[in-house]
């Protein structure tokens, strides 16, 4: 047990302003409609899950792999600056329970910081959640994990293909886009994305899409992740 006390506090604050300002805006303009079609027990017309300003904001650069604006600078900034104050306290490591190919440095948020765990799954069920029945009309209940993953020279500068193990959808946002060289995400047979702009969410399949984070060559590339586990909509 460590005695970690948060010292940006917004980042346990349960609230909006970590969110980018026009996806927040379109999630709450599509709400209404999800609740229309979930009460009428699936007699409406699905066509809102293809008309939803959601839309306007999505890119898909590969096959059922998508991207959109999610966190703001000042929060990527302000979790990075929150990073060396965990590091007083604790510091990255590979999670034991998981296999050789899964292993990268990583702070787990929900053992770690839960407070600022707490504070992202309601960005999960406010503001992913739209997202994920727009893309699949699938909603999450719980996340597997979230943490703050480190790639580097020094302990891991590259990922090994992989799945995503215990997760149905994955959501990786990088923090610190133009703090390193190098990075990116390759996906088995579809192709690679190169790294995001900071706060951008990278969201695809768990169990269809084998990946790996390729290598850095130069600084500490922080990546968010979520990986977050479905349930169908009743």
């Amino acid at each position: 047990m460590n005695n970690y006390l948060v010292k940006n506090f917004p980042l346990a604050v349960r609230s909006e302003w970590m969110i980018n300002e026009k996806t927040a805006k379109a999630t709450k303009e599509t709400l209404p409609d999800i609740i229309a079609f979930g009460k009428s027990k699936g007699t409406e017309d699905g066509e809102i899950f293809s008309q939803s300003p959601v839309w306007d904001l999505i890119d898909e650069p590969l096959q059922e792999t998508f991207t959109i604006p999610l966190f703001t600078p000042e929060f990527c900034e302000m979790l990075l600056d929150e990073i060396e104050n965990m590091k007083l306290y604790f510091d990255f490591k590979p999670n034991e329970e998981e296999d050789e190919l899964r292993q990268i440095p990583e702070i787990m948020l929900e053992e770690n910081a839960p407070d600022i765990f707490l504070s992202l799954m309601s960005v999960v069920y406010s503001i992913m959640n739209p997202i994920f029945l727009i893309l699949w009309q699938r909603f999450i209940e719980t996340a597997s994990t979230i943490q703050i993953a480190n790639y580097n020279l020094d302990n891991k500068k590259q990922g090994a293909w992989h799945h995503d193990q215990t997760a149905d959808i994955s959501v990786v946002v990088p923090l610190n886009t133009n703090g390193y060289k190098g990075g990116g995400t390759q996906f088995m047979g579809r192709g690679v994305v190169e790294p995001l702009p900071s706060g951008h969410a990278l969201i695809f399949p768990s169990f269809t899409h084998m990946h790996r984070g390729l290598a850095v060559g130069e600084g500490n590339r922080y990546l968010l992740v979520f990986w977050l586990k479905t349930a169908i909509p009743t």
